[in-house]
């Protein structure tokens, strides 16, 4: 479990880190999500040791991270792929891995296949895409089968099947008791395998929680019918608050049971009944309009 505690930090003037506190349980995937300089980096770089914290603290597993016995088995981290050696091949760098932090060499094969990477395992790594490397850098953080894996922004450079295929791996690890926290700006890819979701804007936490709780807010149910003007009467009339919708009606604060029975009983029935749920950047949006107008007040 990587817990966060009132971390701040600023550089010079600048605020970077303001009072952000999350949890990565174990068994979940945890992200959290802002748009570039919202200081995600930064805060897995404080997690690491990596940055120092002005105030608040970082524990992984019960402890600062820097004090684990054995590092690559508490924590993997990918933060950057990029600085890969180009001379190396994916099956060295792995090998490498695995002398540095005392692991059997049994482990590079495995992963390997793990991350993809069997048929080109020997090429060298600088003839590499970022999506290939994005596929090293992940092999890398696993080496060790760590109880704790952080990443940052891995979809990067990742095709629609290997956005697909890392969906699954990181399913997987959550699925055998790892906790898993990453980093994304792409809300509609993080909404698809995130068990919770934590969003930062100008270094604040502005909205944490399940994607189900953060997704729902208030119930809305969208409804067509072959006499809309009759079915927005009816609802209107029970004490609904409608308005129309495209060629539908949107139900605010309604349970679709209810809408369904008005509709059934005292109408001509539906023809398309659904629960609408706002998506994560919707949710981001309104959370960040109302944290800038709460600091400007």
């Amino acid at each position: 479990m990587i817990e966060v505690k009132n971390i701040s930090k600023r550089y010079g003037d600048k605020r970077v880190l303001s009072d952000v506190s999350l949890t990565a349980r174990d068994g979940d995937v945890t992200g959290f999500v802002g748009p570039n300089g919202a200081g995600k980096s930064t805060l897995m770089k404080t997690i690491l040791g990596l940055v120092a914290a002005d105030e608040g603290a970082v524990l992984v597993d019960g402890e600062p991270f820097v004090q684990a016995a054995a590092p690559a088995s508490s924590l993997g981290a990918m933060i950057s792929a990029e600085w890969l050696p180009g001379r190396f091949s994916p099956r060295s760098m792995l090998t490498y891995a695995c002398d540095a932090h005392g692991f059997d060499r049994s482990r590079v094969p495995e992963v390997l296949a793990d991350v993809g990477l069997e048929s080109v395992a020997g090429r060298p790594i600088g003839s590499f895409s970022l999506g290939m490397r994005q596929r090293i850098g992940l092999g890398l953080a696993v080496i060790g089968r760590p109880h704790n894996l952080m990443l940052d922004e891995p979809v990067n450079g990742l095709d629609p099947s290997g956005v697909i295929w890392l969906r699954t791996l990181l399913r997987r690890y959550a699925d055998e008791g790892t906790a898993v926290l990453l980093s994304s700006h792409l809300m509609s890819e993080l909404a698809l395998v995130a068990d919770r979701v934590v969003m930062l804007s100008e270094g604040r936490v502005v909205r944490q929680g399940t994607v189900a709780e953060l997704g729902n807010g208030q119930r809305r149910v969208y409804v067509e019918s072959a006499d809309n003007d009759e079915l927005l009467t009816l609802l209107v009339s029970s004490g609904y608050r409608v308005e129309r919708a495209g060629t539908g009606l949107q139900v605010a604060d309604a349970d679709p049971v209810e809408v369904g029975r008005v509709a059934f009983a005292r109408g001509s029935g539906v023809s398309h009944l659904s629960v609408v749920t706002d998506s994560l950047e919707e949710v981001f949006l309104v959370s960040t309009k109302a944290e800038y107008t709460r600091e400007t007040i």
